[in-house]
């Protein structure tokens, strides 16, 4: 066959790799050309200047911290599209995916309904079983019908999809792969679908220094946004990543206790729902105290010491050690390093396994690990406690 042929073929859409199998041309992908691209200034968000209205987002956070209650309000504010945190909301229908304790999920909205006398049918779906969201080929696609037949039922269109949790809805991938990223692009084929936004809700790795959700980076790579709860009395929800707008953001909320009726045994069944505030109840520790409380049991020891030395032995600040050293208005006494040290020594002696020689290693490794961290510092032969950062 001649060029000239083959090129009248493909006008047609149709080229043969074989004379008996003729083959069409893949469709075009869709272009816009640049004259014709206006800016989007409408429907951009799902809760203003806080969750987009299409894509993807994260809630996650240790257990106990509020993460479910958090990602329920939401879907019910979005639900009946009420102003959330004084935000306007897109209204539209939820389907929300309870993979974690289904019986949990029902008295927690029983609860919502029950605080704010909620009468009548709204658009909020919730599918009370685990699926898989991580495999190519098992449960997007059922979720896909799912959410065609709710908006269907309920003639609202489809504006947020909650997958709670992603560990339950994982399948057999594990999360710290990169199976996260076959599981990121399921999630955006849903909201790609529907134009909405789903929103898996996490958990943070177990390690607590740690802020990054739990699992590959891809997750968090892959969103638009991503919401932070830390657990307290007052609970705190805070803006970690955001594509389109501001980070750092936060919002308090306590869970407030709702009774729902009482079980076959005659005892009270009570849930939560959530209320928003702008009270902080929680303790605040102090950064020097937060410093000691991550020492090491051997650098603990070593700190110890100079507390004891400096309440039974302590002198007064010398008047030679610089201001730009020691902070006078906090700091009354001092001892010298080389007493510290012994006593440090001596005390680790007298530990099982342990004498002078292990007693003056573990010294000398406490030392720069106290200084590093702003707990004590040390001029010349003198030795002191900041008790502050």
């Amino acid at each position: 066959m001649n060029a000239a042929s083959l090129e009248d073929r493909a006008r047609g859409g149709l080229v043969e790799a074989h004379p008996s199998a003729p083959t069409r041309l893949p469709e075009p992908l869709p272009v816009e050309w640049f004259a014709d691209i206006k800016p989007q200034l409408d429907g951009m968000w799902l809760i203003k200047r806080l969750l987009p209205s299409q894509g993807l987002a994260l809630v996650y956070g240790h257990p106990g911290s509020g993460k479910s209650f958090f990602a329920l309000d939401i879907a019910l504010h979005v639900s009946l599209g009420w102003e959330w945190a004084s935000r306007r909301v897109k209204q539209g229908l939820v389907v929300y995916v309870g993979a974690e304790g289904g019986a949990g999920l029902r008295n927690r909205l029983a609860a919502f309904r029950i605080q704010h006398t909620i009468e009548g049918e709204i658009p909020f779906a919730l599918i009370p079983t685990p699926i898989d969201m991580q495999d190519p080929n098992a449960d997007t696609g059922r979720l896909a019908e799912t959410v065609r037949a709710a908006a269907l039922k309920s003639g609202a269109t489809p504006a947020l999809v909650i997958i709670d949790t992603l560990s339950k809805t994982f399948g057999g991938g594990k999360e710290n792969t990169d199976d996260m990223a076959t599981y990121i692009a399921n999630c955006q084929r849903i909201a790609s679908e529907f134009d909405c936004l789903v929103m898996p809700v996490h958990h943070r790795p177990k390690d607590a220094e740690s802020i990054e959700p739990r699992g590959h980076g891809s997750l968090k790579g892959g969103v638009d946004t991503v919401i932070l709860i830390e657990a307290g009395k007052t609970k705190c929800a805070e803006v970690t990543k955001q594509k389109d707008g501001e980070i750092g953001e936060k919002f308090l909320f306590n869970l407030s206790v709702v009774e729902l009726g009482v079980d076959e045994d005659g005892d009270a069944v009570t849930s939560c729902v959530v209320e928003h505030t702008a009270t902080n109840m929680n303790l605040v520790v102090s950064p020097f105290a937060q410093a000691v409380g991550k020492l090491s049991v051997g650098n603990r020891l070593v700190y110890e010491q100079l507390g004891e030395l400096i309440e039974a032995a302590g002198e007064p600040v010398p008047a030679d050690i610089p201001d730009t050293e020691i902070n006078r208005s906090w700091v009354c006494r001092v001892v010298s390093l080389e007493a510290w040290r012994d006593k440090s020594i001596s005390a680790a002696g007298t530990e099982a396994g342990h004498n002078r020689d292990s007693g003056k290693r573990a010294f000398n490794r406490a030392l720069p690990a106290l200084r590093k961290a702003g707990i004590a510092r040390v001029w010349n032969d003198w030795a002191w406690i900041t008790h502050q950062l």
